[in-house]
């Protein structure tokens, strides 16, 4: 009988678009065995009572904006960055962003998620964090030129910098790339220039695109342009790029994208909550587009529950459509998982042999699962996030029975606690 470091009995696994009772074996980092054999492992973990997933990809954060939970509500965007978002920021500290990090990640860990992609400031205390509490991250420095020159080579610099620094790192659990910020803060030279330097590092990039109408409105004042079409035009696009929420896309630009194999990372509770539209999601999808999800940042959604992301995103296309059958179930539960692990070219985000251990454990004896006449539909519709009880990464358990193991949850929280002093103080 082969040995596993971690070999999951009897659980009921999503395999391949359905559920069947499986056993799973962990070897290092990779999913080693997936079938009905009798396994052994050096740690055994019975999932009799479990719903064994792929882990949850939140693939569009600003993880550390959990420090302004619940500060700004009831605004449109550019009025509640400029007028409460910005202002906060520039008080930041590194290791506000360290705390604030820990808090996110606690969060996305007790709800299922395994792995986020972020794009922020001070990128080095986030994956101090991640490396530290055990997630995989996909991280960016968020940059922006605003026309300057000089500021645009300061920019591209720190974001050099912290790839070199953090590819990598953590048993591979970091994958860094540029996160120019959209293309209403950077100048088309500067993304451009951004364009060349991923090219010579062999890395991708993240950019915010399309969020709002009044943004692409401006936008195509200015370039006669919608703002895919123009960054196609410049030769921007590739494969390698990953643009969060792609709202107010027209029939053209969603070709392109098809056509480049560019992935969107749909942010539903976001982009209702500063309302910016809804985005058409089952069109892309038919086109082929590869549409993943994520949650933004919480100070735009208030939580990182993926799960609220999943539902919502079926819901909401439901109705934008007028059809019941907009997105199927499986879909919606593909974007939170094997898309944004393919978006940002991560080999995990399923139940396979040779997949990245990037795994999660939800107790399937919760009132809002039974009865349960499909797994898939209870997943979709009824899960709230807080019934998962185990969470793997890169082959190594980082939260057990809903205990984070890595650091000290209670300390995290005193920490917020004192941080958010100083943002009260601040008009």
């Amino acid at each position: 009988m082969v040995m596993f470091d971690i070999a999951i009995k009897n659980g009921f696994c999503y395999v391949n678009g359905s559920f069947k009772r499986l056993n799973i074996g962990i070897t290092r980092s990779k999913i080693g065995y997936v079938g009905e054999e009798s396994i052994k492992g050096d740690i055994t973990i019975d999932g009799k009572n479990s719903l064994i997933l792929p882990g949850l990809f939140n693939a569009h954060t600003h993880i550390a904006m959990a420090l302004f939970r619940g500060y700004a509500e009831d605004m449109p965007l550019m009025d509640w960055l400029k007028s409460k978002i910005w202002r906060l920021e520039a008080h930041l500290t590194a290791d506000d962003v360290y705390w604030g990090s820990l808090l996110g990640m606690i969060e996305m860990i007790k709800t299922g998620t395994t792995c986020f992609s972020d794009l922020y400031i001070h990128m080095d205390e986030v994956a101090k964090a991640c490396g530290e509490i055990g997630m995989r991250g996909v991280l960016c420095y968020g940059m922006a030129d605003r026309g300057d020159e000089n500021r645009a080579k300061k920019e591209l610099e720190i974001g050099e910098r912290f790839i070199k620094k953090w590819n990598g790192e953590f048993n591979g659990r970091i994958k860094a790339v540029f996160g120019p910020h959209a293309p209403y803060t950077c100048s088309i030279e500067f993304l451009k220039m951004v364009r060349d330097k991923a090219n010579e590092l062999g890395v991708g990039i993240h950019i915010h695109v399309s969020e709002t109408k009044e943004e692409v409105d401006n936008f195509h004042s200015i370039h006669s342009k919608n703002p895919v079409e123009k960054l196609d035009e410049v030769g921007f696009l590739k494969d390698d790029i990953v643009i969060a929420h792609g709202v107010w896309l027209n029939d053209r630009e969603i070709d392109i994208l098809s056509k480049k194999g560019i992935s969107v990372v749909h942010n539903p509770v976001s982009n209702l909550k500063l309302a910016s539209g809804i985005a058409r999601v089952a069109d892309m999808l038919k086109k082929g587009v590869n549409v993943c999800l994520g949650t933004d940042g919480a100070a735009s959604n208030n939580t990182y529950n993926m799960f609220e992301e999943i539902k919502l995103t079926s819901l909401l296309q439901k109705v934008k459509t007028g059809k019941a059958d907009a997105i199927h179930a499986i879909e919606a539960f593909d974007m939170a998982t094997r898309n944004g692990y393919r978006a940002y070219k991560i080999t995990g985000g399923e139940i396979r042999e040779g997949y990245l251990a990037d795994l999660i454990l939800l107790d399937r004896k919760r009132f809002n699962f039974i009865p349960m006449y499909n797994p898939v539909y209870a997943i979709v519709y009824s899960t709230m996030g807080c019934e998962v009880t185990h969470s793997i990464v890169n082959g190594e358990i980082i939260m057990e029975n809903g205990k984070i193991l890595k650091i000290d949850e209670s300390e995290v929280y005193e920490r917020i606690e004192e941080i958010k002093e100083k943002f009260l103080s601040i008009n």
